[in-house]
């Protein structure tokens, strides 16, 4: 595991390939991160203790997601957004891209053999 110290906490990067990666985040009170955004990647969250508000810019304002243990909230891509720990402890972040079941090329059918 990969241990990043961020003003809000700490990050552990578990797992990360091409299409996603997965990290724990050790959360302090009162702090938040930076507004940002993704050009492809959806951000899942997932709230394992603690109380987290994830603002995202809307059209007509901000929008705020209030969470808690066993709550989650996915964030899209393009979607400006920033989290801010109300009560610390423990998220797990997963960041994707979108699987798409057309991503196949065939060559053919496939079949029996004999």
């Amino acid at each position: 595991m990969k241990r990043e110290c961020k003003v809000w906490g700490e990050r552990w990067l578990i797992r990360q390939d091409s299409t996603h990666a997965t990290s724990i985040l050790q959360l302090k009170e009162g702090y938040e991160c930076s507004w940002h955004s993704h050009r492809e990647k959806y951000n899942l969250f997932v709230v394992v203790s603690g109380h987290v508000d994830i603002i995202t810019e809307q059209f007509d304002g901000p929008a705020l997601v209030s969470l808690t243990s066993g709550e989650c909230f996915t964030v899209k891509p393009g979607l400006k957004h920033k989290f801010q720990v109300i009560q610390a402890g423990l998220m797990v972040e997963e960041m994707y891209v979108l699987y798409n079941e057309d991503d196949i090329q065939r060559e053919n059918l496939g079949g029996r053999i004999e």
